[in-house]
């Protein structure tokens, strides 16, 4: 036997996302119901199929409130249970030739793409232990967080030093529909590797400041850098080989250098040395070339009870965080034009719609 479908071997040994194969080959409903229990639901048990139509209802939803251009309607057949019958018919809809005209195509690989992705978020582990996750990471960095009504203002405080911080965020949970843009707009990400669902930002008064909390984190043991996932780290705000040059020649300085000259030096060195700067830039093309900062993902051993019976068990596992470390300027060039955080949502969407419906394919 020599056939092949290109379509199955592109995507498990040539690394293509399901979400990017053209359409389906599925030429019945028996064929549909074989595929998707495989996939792992099973569409002659009750409970399976109402987990389906949940699924269906929510991708549903999520197209029409956030990928659909005004005016588009998606075609109510594969919108309503009871027209549709069946969930295995969007497969065999999904199956037929791709044209212009075939409506019923295109609109069927569209809501199972959505499908697919939440799907993969619905039945992702964590999601069930995220608010004891976030408050285990949390905790051992917010005992060091500080408000001073004789100092003003926000403090990482330690023994014996402290960093004043302009800003100290906590990334809310990340909502579901932005989880699965995300998803959608990324061909390389799946959601085991979602690394910020939850995240923590430092903003400083200087670049210098920036770098001392990444040090306070390290030397206070908040963060072990062992568990730093290498690829994930970024670095745009200032290069740190000339960072480092920079400290030590202020080391054998005297009298002592104030901020302001720390921060003066910094840029004049910059300046010079940058056909020498070595910045860590980790590409993300819905980002703006303009967002500035340190960011890096590492990981906490989380400790969590499962209950079996009558009997509780331990259940250990390292969950990735995400932090980011700015200066005040920095924090404020990027969340105004190009690089605010709304216009970097909106190239996301962007890229999530073509995906969702193919547009790749027909270029």
């Amino acid at each position: 036997n020599f056939s092949f479908e290109k379509r199955i071997l592109d995507s498990m040994v040539g690394g293509v996302s399901a979400l990017d194969v053209p359409r389906l080959d599925i030429g019945d409903i028996e064929k549909a119901h074989r595929f998707i229990r495989t996939y792992g639901y099973d569409l002659s048990q009750e409970t399976d199929r109402e987990k389906a139509w949940a699924i269906h209802r929510r991708a549903v939803i999520l197209l029409r409130e956030n990928l659909l251009e005004d005016g588009e309607v998606i075609p109510e057949v594969l919108t309503d249970p009871n027209q549709l019958r069946d969930i295995g018919y969007l497969l065999v809809y999904a199956s037929t030739l791709d044209h212009s005209k075939n409506i019923m195509q295109k609109w069927s690989c569209a809501i199972l793409r959505v499908m697919h992705v939440v799907v993969h978020l619905s039945n992702d582990l964590s999601r069930f232990f995220l608010e004891s996750i976030q408050e285990q990471i949390l905790k051992p960095i917010l005992a060091h967080i500080h408000t001073d009504p004789v100092l003003g203002g926000t403090f990482l405080r330690g023994p014996n030093d402290q960093i004043k911080l302009y800003r100290f965020d906590v990334k809310p949970l990340k909502a579901s529909d932005s989880s699965a843009i995300k998803l959608l707009a990324k061909s390389n990400l799946v959601a085991l590797n979602l690394l910020d669902h939850v995240g923590i930002r430092f903003v400083t008064r200087t670049r210098f400041d920036a770098f001392s909390v990444i040090r306070f984190l390290a030397e206070h043991n908040l963060v072990s850098f062992p568990h730093i996932i290498p690829d994930q780290s970024a670095n745009t705000l200032y290069p740190v080989n000339i960072f480092l040059e920079v400290m030590e020649e202020l080391k054998a300085r005297s009298p002592v250098v104030t901020v302001e000259e720390t921060e003066n030096i910094l840029e004049a060195r910059l300046r010079e040395a940058e056909q020498r700067a070595e910045y860590n830039s980790k590409e993300n093309i819905y980002s703006s070339k303009t967002y500035r900062f340190v960011k890096f993902i590492t990981r906490r051993l989380i400790t969590t009870e499962l209950k079996d019976g009558d009997k509780k068990k331990e259940l250990s596992f390292f969950y990735p965080y995400e932090i980011q470390v700015m200066d005040y300027d920095t924090y404020i060039n990027n969340i105004t034009g190009p690089a605010a955080h709304d216009k970097y949502k909106e190239r996301q969407k962007i890229a999530a719609r073509r995906r969702v419906f193919g547009m790749k394919f027909e270029e």
